[in-house]
């Protein structure tokens, strides 16, 4: 048995360093259950959902100008605000007693004059209903199982159902929705056909070889397919759903005053986390030795986790200026684009390890007056030009669908073209690399862009 030794550099995180990171990546939800955590587990933390300032807001100063004239018609005033307020509330977001689909199923089945078993068929096969309207996956055949139908009573059932309001709610595939809601509107024989056998080709944009399959002119075609397009591909999409709304709290706000860009954290929703002074007073009094080193103990602890949290909020406020500082232009600008901007570019500037920016903005999100993105859009790769000077993608794709709405639809351009146009424009770009953009943006291929006179 030979023995060797071997040099090895090896970085070793401790465990403080450890919460310090997970902290830093924390979203403002994430850090507030944490804070709540953290201060049930070490009695010397104490945690607070009071502010010490409030928002110098012309509406909130007004409210309080009502509340402190003691008269009737400002009350008036005030509760009519309030009013107001609640019924944008209701439709921004949608009243909590909005119908699901499976109720306004149920409630057509109660009230139809049908036998009793039937509607218990009928009632099954309604709770079995998705969302989105379908039937789902072997709700059919557990139906037939449960209640000992043979299969043509059970499809007869289906139907049934089918019938109901909305339109197309029951099917079992996109096939049989739209041919429920064709029939139903008394649809052509050819839309009804082009639903039933054609739906690939269709998507595929395929027309010309769809007027010689089935025989018909392309203005017969195209009017069959307008058919199709006014149906309604998710019949229970109108209708609300049992999942809960999940709403995005912004970590970082952007307010534009003038051409100045003014940066803050959200510190609102996110309790205070503090230090007990009575426990500062134990380790001060004549305690036992026991319950001294416990104190220090937990204070270390407490401090250490206090640190963490400022250390986090510092962190993100600076990451957050330095990304609206390179990204001035998509902030005063309603159009604006965004620039190149790399993680390595915010690290040495605000002169900390790449991987700390990327903690820094994992899972958090800016809201600015062009709305709420997460902090990791703003960091885009760079194209080269013929200059010197460099774009970002989101510059790239924006050409590329300002290209594409300008053709001439008859005669689409292919992606080869595409690039031709934008290495004429000086960014030098790959034909693949146009066609990745084009299918991230959702933009189909020539073919699929063809329109047919």
């Amino acid at each position: 048995m030979e023995l060797s030794l071997h040099l090895q550099q090896k970085q070793v995180l401790s465990q403080k360093m450890q919460q310090s990171a997970e902290i830093l990546q924390m979203n403002t939800l994430a850090l507030s259950e944490y804070i709540r955590t953290v201060s049930e587990e070490n009695p010397l933390l104490d945690w607070s959902e009071e502010h010490a300032t409030l928002p110098d807001d012309d509406k909130l100063r007004q409210k309080l100008e009502w509340l402190h004239d003691a008269d009737e018609q400002n009350r008036g005033y005030y509760q009519a605000e309030m009013d107001n307020e609640k019924e944008r509330e209701d439709l921004r977001f949608g009243k909590k007693d909005a119908q699901s689909l499976r109720e306004y199923l149920l409630f057509q089945i109660h009230i139809l004059p049908i036998e009793e078993k039937e509607k218990r068929v009928l009632t099954f096969l309604a709770e079995s209903t998705e969302e989105s309207g379908y039937l789902e996956h072997g709700a059919l055949d557990a139906a037939i199982q449960k209640y000992h139908l043979a299969p043509p009573q059970a499809l007869a059932i289906l139907r049934r159902l089918q019938a109901l309001d909305p339109p197309g709610v029951g099917a079992r595939n996109l096939q049989e929705c739209l041919l429920i809601q064709l029939k139903q509107k008394g649809a052509s024989e050819t839309a009804c056909i082009l639903a039933e056998q054609a739906l690939s080709d269709i998507a595929k944009n395929r027309l010309s070889y769809l007027t010689k399959k089935l025989h018909i002119s392309m203005a017969e075609l195209t009017a069959a397919l307008e058919e199709i397009r006014c149906c309604t591909p998710k019949p229970g999409s109108g209708f609300a759903n049992s999942r809960p709304t999940e709403y995005i709290i912004p970590d970082v706000f952007v307010e534009k005053r003038g051409t100045e860009l003014l940066v803050s954290t959200n510190r609102n929703t996110v309790p205070r986390l503090f230090i007990n002074p009575q426990y500062r007073k134990l380790l001060q009094e004549d305690a036992s030795q026991q319950t001294r080193e416990y104190v220090a103990q937990k204070l270390r602890q407490a401090e250490w986790a206090v640190q963490c949290v400022e250390r986090r909020e510092s962190t993100l406020l600076e990451t957050a200026k330095q990304i609206v500082a390179a990204q001035q232009e998509f902030f005063l600008s309603p159009h604006g684009s965004l620039q190149p901007l790399r993680m390595a570019d915010i690290a040495e500037k605000i002169q900390m390890h790449e991987s700390t920016v990327s903690r820094a903005v994992k899972d958090k999100y800016l809201q600015c007056d062009r709305g709420v993105f997460s902090l990791s859009f703003f960091f885009s790769k760079a194209i080269a030009t013929t200059n010197t000077e460099s774009v970002a993608v989101d510059t790239i794709q924006k050409q590329i669908a300002a290209i594409i709405q300008t053709e001439d639809k008859t005669k689409p351009l292919s992606d080869r073209e595409l690039t031709e146009r934008l290495t004429a424009a000086g960014i030098q770009i790959s034909r693949r690399t146009v066609a990745k953009y084009r299918e991230n943006m959702g933009i189909p291929g020539a073919s699929g862009r063809r329109q047919y006179q």
